[in-house]
């Protein structure tokens, strides 16, 4: 695409968004959540809060095309990260947020946005303002700093690459933990008298953090619908051109953990409970058969059904096998027994379940054809007198199965996150059903 410039800033960025819907599908997605207005009066080049991301049309405008969608990254990326909407600290100062996260998106944005930004980034320019001083030990920091553990950090941390001018981090540090840094340096070097001995470039700088941290507000319903953003990104593999370290960072920003043994011990629960017994044979005189007692039969029969598909592999089976085993050691499940599928039933009696005595290998079972879900829910359901639960273990690829009658208890166990979160909806609707995954 040819440069632009002199094009209304708003039609370029419109442009930009557009490109972005095939080759920067979760950018444009967090971009169209946002409105983008123009505000003459802003004296940095853009601020991203309160679902918005204001500009100032004038300090853009002599930006070449690269500038201006590099601008826009560092923008989207900061609002992916959740910085203008997160938790803050009490009494919090917003211009020390907003250098926080500046400092954490110049260590994970790709080196082509940092050095297509029309602006250098204020979080890692304020410590730059203070690199060489920190080393030295020059004023305003003075010899009260030598030999303490803040002294240490930043002597590793503000070093600054003599080829590229770039800061070099050595630690790696959260936003929040960036924040503490940061507000301790700037509470510092204000009591020292920085701010008053002539540093200009320190003042202009804090007031543009001041000015952008203007709109940071905590917003727990944004924070949930870019999870939401990155969950699909995740599934869908969207995440385009995002660098590798920021791909890592937004995965590890959302919780996609889910603990199975929890799963187990409800589906567990579930049909141990239903074996309930009453065991007042009269009446009481006073309550009647309300206050009747109860005792549980603490032993139960289950089902399992292993998906035996072309998809499955031998490792997740293996995974799967294990995590069996290791839970139904208690005696409480009774009997457990075996069934494998494809398109259909691959054993037409149940094999019994022994746990790691009786291992079985995916290559001693005849099967790794397509996939029917309708085969096990049908055995279910016509020996439904024999079971109070199933386990259904599967990649999910595969149609949902016809209402089979079935009112019993159906545990659906994935052999991977990317599968549950693509099948636990569909799951999740049939009666009886709940879903996890094995985080293998």
């Amino acid at each position: 695409m040819a440069d632009s410039v002199g094009i209304p800033l708003s039609k370029r960025i419109s442009e930009i968004k557009k490109q972005w819907f095939l080759s920067e599908p979760l950018l444009f997605a967090i971009a169209s959540r946002h409105t983008f207005v123009e505000n003459p009066g802003l004296s940095l080049p853009l601020r991203t809060g309160r679902l918005m991301v204001e500009y100032n049309p004038e300090l853009l405008k002599d930006a070449a095309d690269l500038q201006l969608e590099a601008s826009l990254k560092c923008e989207m990326t900061r609002a992916l990260l959740g910085h203008p909407y997160a938790r803050q600290p009490q009494n919090c100062k917003k211009k020390v947020l907003f250098l926080a996260s500046d400092v954490i998106l110049y260590s994970l944005l790709p080196l082509d946005v940092i050095e297509n930004l029309p602006f250098e980034l204020a979080g890692p320019a304020y410590l730059k303002y203070h690199a060489a001083r920190i080393q030295t030990l020059e004023y305003p920091l003075g010899k009260k700093w030598e030999g303490t553990e803040e002294l240490a950090f930043f002597q590793r941390n503000l070093q600054v690459d003599r080829k590229t001018g770039r800061l070099i981090f050595q630690d790696d540090l959260s936003f929040e933990q960036w924040y503490r840094r940061i507000l301790f340096l700037i509470e510092q070097t204000a009591i020292a008298g920085s701010e008053s001995a002539g540093g200009g470039g320190e003042v202009n700088l804090l007031a543009a953090a001041e000015e952008a941290g203007e709109l940071w507000e905590e917003d727990q319903s944004v924070l949930e619908d870019i999870k939401n953003q990155l969950k699909k990104a995740e599934i869908d593999q969207g995440w385009g051109g995002l660098g590798g370290n920021l791909a890592l960072e937004l995965r590890d920003s959302v919780d996609f953990s889910f603990d199975y043994r929890r799963a187990l011990t409800r589906f567990r629960a579930k049909i141990v409970s239903a074996q309930r017994h009453l065991t007042r044979m009269r009446p009481s005189r006073r309550y009647g058969f309300s206050a009747m007692g109860s005792r549980y039969e603490r032993k139960a029969n289950i089902l399992i059904a292993v998906d035996v598909s072309g998809s499955i592999t031998e490792e997740s089976f293996s995974h799967f096998y294990k995590a069996i085993s290791n839970f139904f050691f208690l005696g409480i499940i009774e009997k457990i027994d075996l069934i494998f599928f494809d398109v259909n039933l691959k054993n037409t009696r149940p094999i019994a379940f022994k746990g790691s005595r009786n291992k079985i290998s995916l290559e001693e079972i005849k099967g790794r054809g397509g996939t029917s879900f309708q085969a096990p829910f049908d055995y279910f359901s016509a020996h439904k007198n024999e079971y109070s639960g199933m386990i259904l273990f599967t990649d999910g690829q595969g149609n949902p199965p016809l209402s089979s009658g079935s009112d019993g208890t159906v545990l659906w166990i994935l052999d991977s996150r990317l599968a549950y979160e693509k099948c636990r909806s569909w799951i999740e609707s049939l009666p009886g059903s709940s879903a996890t995954y094995l985080p293998f």
